[in-house]
């Protein structure tokens, strides 16, 4: 197939001209960072993926995440452009490519981690036909993996419950969040995660919006709810530290452009409302 776009990934970043638009073709200067590269269908268009090794540490790319700021300077032809920045953008164009780069990254990550049958250990191969890999040996195909995820708000008396992570980005107080497992609903994950974490219980979950999170496979189920009864309690493998805040007075917290961002501030407009 005749490619007509070029993603090219590195550190949750996506390589683009200065007129945020993607190359037509790999530029040579970063042949020697390739650490993987793939060819797939991204718009209804072939498009060739690359992804390209880390020049950053993953203290440096964890801050970044947090103050939003670029890894690396620009070059003469084009720009690092964080992921996060681009899906906080409104504008109609930026919204399609948000969505291309989110499923392109997607398939790019699943491509690189999934090489081996799980069923007999055998190399797999690139399916011809679909967006799949085929065990040679016996047959079994892969398909690229996507892991549900819940986050949820829960209110209390006009404030809202945030919390400090004890695994990463340990100074942003954001949503209780985490994967759904098997045999649950939604529903029925959220109040888990939301006890498991805090030691509250929850009532009145309701859906909000979703967001592909390609970092490297999640979707993002985002929820609302009600505290119901209990204290906090944080676990503290998981949770540093969990408060309730008052909407107008937020602690630091996650950018625009994560769904995290979308749930605290949709409760700041809701508060604002009732005024």
């Amino acid at each position: 197939m005749t490619i007509k776009q070029v993603y090219i990934f590195r550190s949750g970043e996506l390589y683009l001209h200065h007129d945020n638009t993607l190359p037509g073709e790999f530029p040579l200067c970063f042949a020697d960072s390739v650490i993987d590269s793939w060819q797939a269908v991204i718009g209804g268009e072939p498009a060739a993926l690359y992804l390209l090794e880390s020049s950053v540490s993953k203290q440096e790319l964890a801050a970044a995440s947090v103050s939003g700021s670029a890894l690396a300077e620009s070059s003469a032809s084009g720009s690092w452009v964080r992921l996060r920045a681009l899906f906080a953008r409104e504008e109609p164009e930026s919204a399609l490519l948000s969505r291309n780069a989110a499923r392109a990254l997607g398939l790019l990550n699943w491509h690189h981690t999934t090489c081996f049958c799980p069923r007999c250990g055998a190399a797999l191969r690139n399916s011809d036909s679909e967006p799949a890999k085929i065990c040679p040996a016996c047959r079994v195909v892969q398909y690229p993996r996507i892991c549900p995820a819940v986050i949820v708000i829960v209110r209390k008396e006009g404030r809202i419950l945030l919390a400090r992570h004890a695994r990463r980005n340990q100074d942003v107080f954001t949503c209780i969040a985490g994967f759904l497992e098997h045999g649950e609903s939604l529903e029925e994950c959220v109040a888990r995660e939301v006890f498991e974490e805090t030691g509250l219980r929850v009532r009145d979950i309701r859906y909000v919006s979703s967001q592909s999170w390609p970092f490297p496979d999640q979707f993002m189920c985002a929820f609302t709810a009600e505290w119901e009864s209990g204290d906090i309690v944080p676990d503290p493998e998981e949770i540093t530290e969990a408060c309730w805040f008052d909407p107008s007075d937020l602690p630091n917290h996650p950018l625009p452009g994560t769904v995290a961002w979308k749930l605290i501030h949709g409760e700041v407009q809701r508060m604002e409302r009732k005024k």
